[in-house]
């Protein structure tokens, strides 16, 4: 059969997780075949209308439609999903039908990269993995070399392949520079992941104000200050402040009104919000109740989290290497704004699962309910940007606040 969609082959610089991944197919607890819009490019959505195969022709003509005018040619049209759990209907137990009755260069662009996110920064294509997706996010957060980077290839469409560069104009070696000071940070041994997560926010203030021709002498500065150790005891000197916590990080994850639409993210946002105190009838937890409820759990987490001791560092390294951390938008403050908000909301939903006391949630549990942040927050363009204004709004965005809400 001819091929529709061509590929190349490109060297990349991947995390060794992405080497691992595998889709598992009809095995997937929460398959990316339902609980979403499938979007299809043009060249896509024409085969598929052109179709005469006996076992899809009549699918194709009944469940393809238009996009807006203006999505252009990458999301050209889309195809309407059925049932509770709104289902692709080109799915036929567990597997698609296009790539069984076809091939895999028939899929659209969407379904052929998911959950695989590439991008030639700078000149450098590099490869992460969404963790929306159940055996990635196993892949990624729980493995401990799983952010062991290394050079390897892919295989990719080429209108798959973003082409990104700073919007600032920073030379790209420069970009480089910065990009693997912020990931080799996180992953500092002798620190906290939140002291982490304070040095680096020093770090992305300063470097929104600092020039080019600045950012070497800023990079070898933090370099000695956490070589030295010397940020350390002022850092430890800052006290959490839970009941912030618990009451920005709620209001933020109640402005997402959907409770998910396949029944493993039911399941896990309504276990959310039961262990944080919300009523079952308003959905709406009272303030003392939540409060108290989210620093029992969060302060429970530390214990839940050696059954999977890498996860929320890995959260952060992948959030950071996949989207250009601190590159990806404005200035570099505003990226680790939304890092931080990120973070707190994921650290949230993982603290409610040790707020009802009992036994602890284990590795597998802990891991679901990443994937399904990930597919109810991280999927939303215009979820990111919310937080971060709702954070400025709120008085919350300046560092010395932001510290309160990162210790736990």
């Amino acid at each position: 059969m001819a091929i529709l969609h061509l590929t190349r082959t490109l060297p990349a610089l991947l995390p060794r997780y992405v080497t691992r991944f595998s889709c598992i197919g009809p095995a997937c607890e929460d398959t990316c075949c339902s609980g979403w819009t499938v979007s299809l490019d043009k060249k896509t959505f024409t085969a598929y209308r052109a179709s005469k195969h006996p076992e899809l022709s009549k699918t194709f003509s009944t469940s393809l439609r238009r996009q807006d005018s203006q999505q252009g040619d990458l999301n050209y049209g889309k195809v309407d999903s059925h049932g509770k759990d709104d289902r692709c209907p080109m799915m036929q137990d567990g597997l698609c039908s296009v790539q069984i009755h076809l091939n895999e260069s028939y899929l659209s662009n969407t379904c052929f990269s998911y959950p695989r996110i590439s991008a030639n920064f700078s000149g450098q294509v590099q490869q992460a993995l969404q963790l929306s997706c159940p055996e990635a996010a196993r892949q990624a957060l729980l493995a401990p070399d799983a952010f062991d980077f290394i050079e390897g290839s892919i295989t990719e469409r080429p209108d798959a392949i973003q082409q990104v560069d700073a919007d600032d104009g920073t030379p790209p070696q420069l970009v480089h520079d910065v990009r693997i000071f912020c990931l080799q940070l996180m992953r500092t041994e002798g620190m906290e992941l939140w002291e982490r997560l304070a040095l680096l926010g020093v770090f992305c203030e300063r470097l929104a104000t600092t020039s080019a021709d600045g950012i070497t002498a800023l990079l070898d500065e933090f370099a000695h200050l956490v070589n030295s150790g010397a940020v350390l005891d002022a850092l430890r000197d800052l006290q959490p402040n839970h009941p912030a916590q618990a009451l920005v990080f709620a209001t933020l994850w109640s402005s997402k009104e959907s409770p998910g639409r396949t029944e493993r993210q039911r399941e896990v946002i309504g276990m959310v919000a039961r262990n944080l105190g919300a009523d079952d009838d308003s959905g709406v937890a009272h303030i003392d109740a939540l409060v108290a409820r989210y620093t029992a759990g969060v302060l429970r987490l530390p214990q839940a989290l050696e059954a999977a001791p890498h996860l929320l560092e890995h959260f952060v390294l992948n959030e950071m290497f996949m989207h250009l951390f601190p590159f990806d938008q404005s200035n570099p403050y505003d990226c680790y704004l939304e890092l931080v908000s990120r973070y707190g909301l994921l650290r949230m939903m993982l603290a409610a699962q040790c707020a009802a006391g009992g036994a602890l949630p284990d590795s597998e549990a802990l891991v679901k309910t990443v994937q399904v942040f990930c597919r109810r927050f991280r999927h939303d363009p215009n979820f990111s940007p919310k937080v971060n204004q709702a954070l400025k709004n709120s008085g919350w965005d300046p560092l010395d606040k932001l510290y309160g809400f990162l210790r736990h």
